[in-house]
């Protein structure tokens, strides 16, 4: 059974063989029909502290390593006291009446747990096991960073638009000059996490305002490094703003010859792709002419 595929999943298939309908049609309807509905914080909170123990066999894990669990309808049966006061612990800056629902749930492996458009998988053969994903539904794969980049590297992430983009470079700049600059504030990593934030950038033509978030919350405004900094810190802090951005530089000039690459070196109109057709011009297409062509197909 593939990961994640519910008894929903199997009989929208059976349906999809019996009628020949769409397969996401018949498992929407098949959800539907058989998705517990949303719950709040504080009824988890309740059943995990007052809910009996699970007393049946565990049927993924032989019983020596199986968790202790109890039932909860809403997350479509039994689930381990640990795992579920594991989650409790990473919502608890919210309220109790902040609302959850489950997702999905492959039997007694794993389920998907959403709260506020964050996705929590929950392992269901082991005790404290709770792992953040990609916050498109669906997804199995992990985000950047659960906190400030919360959408995969691998897919998701180079769909977001400039904005998004442009915030989450934000809040990463900051988190990691909150982190590292009281020892040396010249010296603040934008690690791979940025790289993955240019090269998603690179694809929305947003490179320039993307480069630009990274490096002012990282480091400071290009206008205010003389005026927060002094002396000798302000030529280190300047030095590494330099060297962060022309490093950046490449790594989208590397992002936009991979994404070339995937396109086969020529676009829809046939031209062959050029590297240097301009910063608002998506690395799949030669020209900004050629890219709305294409688009009003």
């Amino acid at each position: 059974m593939p990961r994640h595929q519910n008894t929903a999943a199997q009989r929208a298939r059976q349906a999809q063989r019996e009628t020949g309908g769409k397969y996401t049609a018949e498992l929407r309807k098949a959800q539907a029909g058989s998705r517990p509905g949303p719950f709040t914080l504080g009824q988890l909170l309740t059943a995990c502290g007052t809910a009996p123990d699970w007393t049946g066999e565990h049927p993924v894990v032989d019983p020596e390593w199986a968790p202790e669990m109890f039932d909860f309808a809403s997350l479509g049966g039994p689930v381990p006291y640990s795992t579920v006061l594991l989650l409790l612990g990473l919502l608890a800056p919210t309220g109790r009446s902040t609302e959850l629902e489950l997702e999905s749930r492959n039997g007694f492996h794993s389920l998907i747990v959403v709260c506020d458009g964050r996705r929590f998988e929950m392992v269901l053969s082991q005790d404290d096991y709770v792992t953040e994903r990609c916050r498109v539904p669906g997804c199995e794969l992990s985000p950047v960073s659960a906190h400030s980049i919360p959408y995969c590297a691998h897919q998701h992430l180079a769909k977001r638009s400039e904005d998004e983009l442009v915030e989450m470079a934000t809040a990463w700049g900051n988190a990691q000059r909150e982190e590292f600059s009281a020892r040396n504030p010249a010296a603040v990593p934008l690690g791979e996490e940025g790289d993955h934030l240019i090269a998603a950038a690179v694809a929305q033509c947003a490179f320039f305002p993307v480069q630009a978030a990274l490096i002012a919350s990282a480091y400071e405004r290009p206008d205010m490094v003389d005026v927060v900094y002094f002396g000798e810190q302000a030529v280190e802090v300047q030095h590494a703003m330099d060297s962060e951005y022309f490093r950046l530089m490449r790594v989208s000039q590397a992002a936009h010859r991979r994404i070339q690459k995937l396109a086969g070196g020529r676009c829809a109109c046939g031209a062959a792709l050029q590297i240097v057709a301009g910063p608002k011009v998506p690395p799949q297409f030669c020209s900004a002419a050629c890219a709305g062509v294409v688009g009003r197909r």
